[in-house]
């Protein structure tokens, strides 16, 4: 589904020959900072439950994924560095996503990004998707971790003392 979803993104930012209509590179932008979602998304999920479980046990916690968790988690990693240099660019690629995402959804003025702005999110999002899938298995499954579940104390003090 994610390399659909980003194949999708750019067959709409290059859909009209001219110039291009705004609810396409809308949605090309839309869709691009979500198959970078559903990749965090399916990153919990696979960490912490596994893809062969059932659908019962392994969608909500792939549903349990909130984008403004997902954006204060990432804020802190830039600040924290306790994450790594890798997670701190999937975090950066997230917030600016995400940023362009709710521009091209919610916000009513012409949208800022033209077709060839709109096309490097595109390549933005499929470059944080493969580092997403590249990091290591420590790294997955802290971050996993730490996208899905409520921090009661300062949690990334904590990652590093182990």
């Amino acid at each position: 589904m994610i390399d659909d979803l980003l194949d999708i993104a750019h067959d709409l930012a290059q859909r009209e020959k001219g110039k291009p209509r705004q609810a396409s590179l809308r949605r090309a932008a839309s869709t691009a900072y979500y198959a970078v979602f559903h990749a965090l998304a399916g990153l919990c999920a696979d960490e912490l439950v596994g893809w062969k479980k059932p659908w019962s046990i392994f969608s909500p916690v792939y549903r349990s994924l909130d984008h403004n968790e997902a954006r204060r988690l990432f804020e802190r990693a830039r600040t924290s560095k306790s994450y790594g240099a890798e997670v701190e660019k999937i975090g950066s690629s997230f917030l600016r996503l995400q940023q362009a995402r709710e521009e091209a959804d919610y916000d009513p003025e012409p949208f800022r990004y033209g077709r060839d702005d709109t096309l490097k999110l595109v390549e933005e999002a499929r470059e944080t998707v493969a580092a997403i899938k590249s990091l290591e298995a420590e790294t997955r499954l802290l971050l996993a971790a730490h996208l899905v579940t409520k921090r009661r104390r300062n949690a990334i003090a904590d990652a590093g003392r182990n």
